[in-house]
């Protein structure tokens, strides 16, 4: 449902942007449990070692559902733009038990959750302060098998994102900024709209300043959370996501073709970067009306999409479009 974030000057003012070890791990974990959102980290997946993830996945799968709701206590706003994992962790291992027990009762009588999730967050509940080591232990052997070995190139992607939203910030204003973080969010008269399903309850966050979180895990979502005592903290998927890993084996061009017909296959292949209608029509030798019907298919079946850019209409693979293909998004 939409949520509408009330702010006020003071909080325009004291904008900051962060990054979080501990956020990329537990969106991270989420990957691993929701296939559709793997298509940017094949071979990030493919280095993995599943079985050492199993015991402390089994732990966090309640707090971690989807439907349903993830406790807030689990990633702690990060105080600063160079918070550490252990910094990160210590906080959520200092969170006051009313706090953990509360949360975890929320999730439990969500109206989404399912049935699995209630009774795994009911044997949480039933001794909280044990719980929460437990959670903790599990978020450090997360952190160990899915993040720490690949944080450098990660921490380099965010740092670049907060690089070039900053200098928008300085030449273009917040506007700028804040209407180009995601489709489901817009800015204007002091309210932020935000149109995605992930959010909390609390509108009015006016005095209590903004958090802007890019994020490698988090894509296709954007997340608000508003609710106290945390601080408001927008979380975004970080540009250049697709650009993270290493591209996938070529595949054989032929089994593409063959797959989706030699035509589509080929402008599929011709979009390795974004480009005009006409200009794909060139590059793939096909005719203009043949290629805007072609778009038109790969569009509506999610492996392209389109954006509007003056007079021209420029297209790009998605990230199953790019999976297909073997390449980047």
């Amino acid at each position: 449902m939409p949520l509408d974030l009330q702010l006020d000057t003071a909080d325009v003012l004291g904008l900051r942007f962060a990054r979080s070890p501990l956020w990329e791990t537990m969106e991270a974990l989420r990957v691993t449990r929701e296939p559709w959102r793997q298509a940017y980290h094949l071979s990030w997946l493919r280095a993995l070692d599943r079985r050492v993830l199993a015991a402390a996945s089994e732990v966090l799968a309640p707090l971690v559902p989807r439907p349903g709701f993830t406790p807030d206590f689990l990633v702690p706003t990060p105080v600063g733009p160079t918070t550490s994992f252990d910094d990160e962790l210590a906080a959520v291992a200092a969170t006051p038990v009313d706090q953990v027990v509360r949360e975890l009762e929320i999730g439990r009588t969500h109206a989404r959750a399912a049935q699995d999730v209630r009774d795994g967050l009911a044997d949480l509940l039933a001794d909280p302060a044990r719980s929460l080591g437990r959670i903790v232990a599990a978020q450090r052997v997360c952190w160990e098998v899915l993040i720490r070995p690949f944080w450098a190139a990660i921490d380099d992607l965010l740092a670049a994102d907060i690089a070039h939203r900053a200098a928008a910030l300085a030449t273009g204003g917040l506007a700028s900024v804040l209407n180009d973080l995601h489709t489901e969010l817009s800015w204007a008269d002091g309210v932020l709209a935000f149109r995605g399903g992930s959010h909390g309850f609390t509108e009015d966050v006016r005095g209590r300043g903004l958090v802007l979180l890019p994020s490698v895990f988090a894509w296709p979502h954007v997340i608000a959370i508003t609710d106290p005592p945390m601080q408001p903290t927008v979380v975004y998927p970080a540009r250049g996501v697709g650009t993270l890993w290493p591209p996938a084996p070529a595949r054989d061009p032929g089994a593409l073709g063959e797959l989706l017909g030699g035509s589509r296959a080929a402008l599929l292949r011709a979009l390795g970067e974004e480009a005009s209608t006409s200009v794909l029509a060139r590059r793939a030798g096909i005719g203009l009306p043949t290629t805007s019907v072609h778009l038109r298919v790969l569009r509506e079946n999610g492996l392209v999409a389109a954006r509007r850019s003056g007079r021209d209409v420029l297209h790009r693979r998605t990230a199953l479009g790019a999976a297909l293909a073997g390449g980047a998004a």
